[in-house]
């Protein structure tokens, strides 16, 4: 009878062993190509939010508070600032949205980009359509979203997916009361 119980016990043992084993190994080998494929995709958008000829600071960014994770400071050839490009990863419906603000000198959004996500295909998927990320450019201050629109701190509401809208939000929202609280009055 204990011979009936522990021959499955093992045999289950050493399935999970294996599986456990592959998957670890298959992480190992993926972990470092996603890492330089995400590092990738921020400076692709960097240079799409803040083209020219530029350098860039970075900063990290630690408020447990706020959805910013990283700050980078664009200046031209002559080391002016060009604009601030803000990395920010605000929970969406599935996980986090990592995405990218970018808000030139004056305090206006020059553009946002969505890096990755996780959100549902058709609905909160939206997030990444050049009509819903276009409608923050030349806007500032705090945005709210709004399924209908009246005035410009608000933004169309994306039917079905008030929560990947909301992430976006946050991750603007964050991006320019860092600006206006931390930045403007050096970019002055």
């Amino acid at each position: 009878m204990i011979d009936s119980i522990l021959k499955p016990t093992l045999a289950l043992f050493m399935i999970t062993l294996v599986a456990a084993i592959i998957m670890g190994l298959a992480y190992i080998v993926t972990e470092e190509p996603i890492i330089q494929a995400r590092q990738q995709s921020e400076m692709d958008a960097i240079a799409s939010l803040i083209p020219g000829n530029f350098s860039m600071e970075f900063v990290y960014l630690e408020d447990h508070d706020s959805s910013l994770t990283r700050l980078t400071i664009s200046y031209d050839a002559a080391g002016e600032r060009l604009g601030y490009v803000f990395s920010a990863a605000p929970g969406g419906y599935s996980g986090a949205v990592f995405m990218m603000v970018a808000i030139n000198p004056a305090g206006m959004i020059d553009g946002v980009r969505i890096i990755s996500h996780t959100e549902t295909p058709g609905l909160g998927s939206h997030i990444t359509a050049d009509w819903f990320l276009g409608s923050f450019e030349g806007r500032s201050g705090h945005l709210t979203a709004s399924s209908n629109p009246t005035s410009l701190q608000e933004i169309d509401l994306i039917a079905s997916a008030t929560i990947s809208t909301n992430a976006v939000l946050r991750g603007v929202n964050d991006a320019m009361e860092y600006f206006q609280t931390e930045l403007h009055s050096d970019a002055e």
